[in-house]
């Protein structure tokens, strides 16, 4: 393993009792690169080193996806070290990804899922439609919601993700277990086949006027995603990347830049809006 600046350092043994070892190092090399290339100590460094840093980055070849990494270390990494101006000062690149993915705002979404208990577990834990009947009665704790998610799409690495149901979300499903508790003999939480999860989301959806050739059951994880980010951003002005790229269960976090750029467009526009 490199050896760090020594701020670089300090931050990565902060991530890592949050974040997997090696999640931390990665996020610490992006702040070690930057302080390595500024060489000033971290009261001197002002916006400008942040621009020069991303043309000396620009000249190496790394692309704009790469940048806007690097732009959320450093928020992440000034936000650790209690230096709010520069964390709000710190310019993320623009990064317009090729692939759009459909979402709804939150208002949409709630109407949506309603009360059903399979379409609000898989909204709050941003589930594939294969993740759902995935989900054990064994790994789920009524009392916290606590649960294990297993994802998807690993290629055979470790998929097992303990995530936490918002209480909301724990209240709809233990009464949805109170309710149908004698039926679920085989331990799955839902012992429904893909197609029928899949027939209640085109169900709800065409009750409230969505187009289903474009709102697919996926909708609901990108929008999960999505709305963490908008809430983050209004919030603390950032996105914890590394948290939200480990919620959704992505292996690079350049995947979750592409909900951060949803998020932000939404909010540009959203202002745009109000002071129209």
């Amino acid at each position: 393993m490199k050896k760090l600046h020594p701020l670089a350092e300090e931050f990565y043994e902060y991530l890592r009792y949050s974040k997997s070892p090696r999640t931390a190092y990665n996020y610490a090399l992006n702040v070690d690169s930057f302080l390595r290339f500024v060489k000033k100590p971290l009261e001197q460094i002002t916006p400008l080193d942040i621009t020069r840093w991303y043309r000396h980055l620009t000249k190496k070849d790394y692309n704009e996806r790469s940048l806007v990494r690097f732009g959320w270390a450093l928020k992440a990494f000034f936000d650790v070290m209690g230096k709010d101006d520069l964390k709000k000062r710190t310019p993320i690149p623009r990064y317009n990804p090729e692939y759009n993915p459909p979402w709804l705002d939150e208002k949409t979404t709630f109407k949506l899922i309603d009360s059903n208990p399979i379409l609000c577990v898989a909204y709050d834990l941003a589930l594939r439609a294969g993740e759902v009947p995935l989900l054990k009665l064994s790994d789920y704790n009524p009392q916290t919601g606590n649960v294990i998610v297993y994802r998807l799409k690993h290629h055979g690495r470790r998929n097992e993700y303990p995530l936490r149901l918002d209480d909301w979300c724990r209240k709809i499903l233990n009464e949805y277990l109170e309710n149908f508790a004698d039926s679920l003999n085989d331990g799955r939480i839902f012992p429904f086949s893909v197609a029928t999860i899949q027939r209640q989301f085109k169900r709800r959806a065409k009750m409230i006027g969505l187009d289903t050739k474009k709102y697919k059951f996926h909708c609901l994880r990108h929008s999960r995603i999505t709305h963490i980010a908008i809430h983050e951003l209004e919030e603390k002005g950032n996105v914890d990347i590394v948290s939200l790229a480990q919620f959704a269960g992505h292996l690079r976090v350049e995947t979750t830049m592409m909900y951060i750029h949803l998020a932000s467009r939404y909010l540009a526009f959203k202002s745009q809006s109000k002071s129209g």
